[in-house]
């Protein structure tokens, strides 16, 4: 058995465990038991299995080299082995990101590249039969948050403990939120010295800073880094090259020059990999969809919940009504999305994420003979597809996390390659089963922000610094930089690859990214735009062979 990644130091305990196991269901208990992230390889009399993590961090794609099925975790090297062509269907999927529904998102850019789902193993016969097989199941949410809680802390220690065990240093990001905040404290109690790095923002009420230092005065063992935002490279810096050296287009380019010259930087004063408090939104929390589980699990509070996030959201009474009397399976569901693909507009008043998951959308620059080749790609595969889990709440759940876990994985890989690979324990599957093992009504609720989080650190974060209630956020960043970045844009989309595909409308883009944005849509939209034509751009062999979409619909 192989292990290739973040795991515990393999003592005498975790060796006999593996010494004395007769099958691969044997090795799948004693994986269950440890904490990390990593890929695992195993082979019993010929017989070969590969996973990556049930979150999608650590991913597995096959592909056919020469007869024999091949395993890896990156998708263009394998595309590079085989000639691989562009998948036009996999590429207008991407469009909807981040909200693909399931079980379309992440699917490999190329025709003859496979990915193994989340959650299922690689299985390689000794005679070259090749098939996938499920070796993880989310666990029920059965738990109180008083049970919870401490499952939660542990499993979350766990996994700061894998990355700080080796000592030396580390460094961590320190907001002053309630994700990677809990994640410098934990770290702050290993044996590797604690560099804990804040960026202020250019908006007069940021408010970051002020949490860090005041969570920062708990810690005084561990260097604390301030840093002003002009100190960094801004946001959107080396955009034209954004998509180069990732398997795939995700969301995050904007940061990319950022957080490059930030690994760097922390790299030179001898970090060797650095914690952040990504994922933790999308892992200790559920969303809106937890209502639609609690109303017929527990009429009343799921009644309360539904009032006090209704009257927080303003969402129209009719609305309300209709998405929590909604009762239609996964399929029926998706069919019906799938007839308005119209963005949604920031504070359009309907309770969106009530059904099973985010409704699919497009922002208005895609084209119209696009929009109606997704429709076809979704809706020829509908009758066979089925949610990931059998209730609304459970479901988006996971799809909160697994979509998550993409931009994560391209910024460990060119974090990674600048000399300081970013690391996500909130994004461990461990700690993924201790949250969604609680309850969704104890874990989210209109009345509390994030109570798992506060119930956990309770005996390790100071109570002060748990009080925070708000998060901050850059919105001012990402339009200075769009602004600064004029000329790189204009460049991009003047010979745009999107463009000569079908799929973008020029001037409509042009007139949303240069002249004016359109009120009320999210820059979202214009952000996933830019990484799939920064991909293309990055991969332009790819579409020098790909026929113009609106001739193959």
């Amino acid at each position: 058995m192989a292990l290739v990644g973040d795991f515990p130091r393999l003592d005498g305990r975790w060796r006999d465990s593996i010494r004395m196991s007769w099958s691969g269901y044997d090795l799948d208990r004693i994986a269950a038991r440890m904490p990390g992230c990593f890929h695992l390889v195993s082979s019993l009399d010929g017989h070969v299995r590969a996973r990556g993590t049930a979150s999608g961090m650590r991913r597995l794609f096959s592909a056919r080299i020469a007869g024999v099925t091949v395993g890896c975790d990156r998708a263009d090297v394998l595309a590079g082995a085989v000639g691989g062509t562009l998948d036009e269907d996999a590429l207008i999927l991407r469009l909807l990101e981040p909200s693909v529904p399931h079980p379309f998102g992440g699917r490999p850019l190329w025709r003859e590249v496979s990915a193994v789902p989340e959650g299922y193993d690689l299985c390689l016969s000794p005679r070259g039969g090749e098939r996938v097989v499920r070796w993880w199941q989310p666990p029920q949410p059965h738990l109180s948050l008083e049970e919870g809680a401490p499952r939660f802390a542990q499993a979350l220690a766990d996994a700061v403990g894998v990355r700080t065990a080796a000592g030396g240093v580390v460094s961590a990001d320190l907001s002053g939120g309630l994700d990677s905040t809990p994640v410098c404290f934990l770290a702050a109690r290993g044996p590797a010295k604690l560099i804990m790095f804040t960026q202020s923002g250019i908006d007069g009420g940021h408010d970051d800073a002020v949490w860090a230092r005041r969570a920062a005065a708990h810690l005084p063992g561990a260097e604390h880094l301030l840093m002003d935002p002009n100190e960094l490279a801004p946001f959107y810096t080396g955009l034209l090259t954004a998509g180069q050296g990732l398997d795939e287009p995700a969301l995050g380019g904007r940061i990319r020059g950022t957080r490059t010259e930030l690994a760097t930087l922390l790299s030179a004063k001898g970090s060797r990999l650095h914690l952040t408090g990504e994922g933790g939104d999308q892992v200790v929390q559920a969303m809106d969809a937890y209502i639609h589980d609690t109303l017929r699990a527990n009429l009343r509070t799921g009644l309360r919940h539904l009032r006090a996030l209704s009257a927080e959201c303003r969402w129209t009474l009719g609305a309300t009504i209709r998405a929590a009397t909604d009762r239609r399976s996964y399929q029926r569901w998706l069919g019906d999305a799938m007839s308005d693909l119209s963005p949604m507009y920031v504070n359009d008043r309907r309770p969106a994420m009530m059904g099973w998951d985010a409704p699919p959308a497009l922002p208005p620059w895609i084209t119209a003979e696009a929009r109606e080749h997704l429709r076809h790609v979704i809706l020829r595969e509908l009758e066979a597809i089925s949610p990931l889990a059998p209730t609304r709440g459970q479901h988006m759940a996971l799809m909160h996390i697994i979509p998550s876990t993409r931009p994560c994985r391209q910024i460990a890989r060119y974090t990674a390659e600048a000399g300081l690979p970013y690391h996500f324990p909130f994004l461990d599957d461990r700690v993924i089963e201790a949250c969604l093992a609680v309850r969704l009504h104890e874990r989210t609720t209109p009345f509390v922000f994030k109570p798992l989080t506060v119930a956990a650190m309770r005996d390790i974060v100071p109570g002060e610094v748990l009080a925070r209630r708000n998060k901050a956020e850059f919105s001012r960043e990402v339009h200075s930089g769009l602004l600064a970045r004029r000329a790189e844009l204009a460049e991009l989309l003047t010979d745009s690859h999107m463009a000569r595909l079908g799929l973008v409308d020029t001037e409509t883009l042009r007139q949303a990214a240069l002249v004016l944005y359109p009120p009320r849509l999210p820059v979202g939209y214009l952000e996933m735009t830019l990484a799939v034509e920064t991909w293309l751009r990055a991969n332009s062999q790819l579409t020098a062979k790909a026929r113009k979409l609106r001739c193959r619909t």
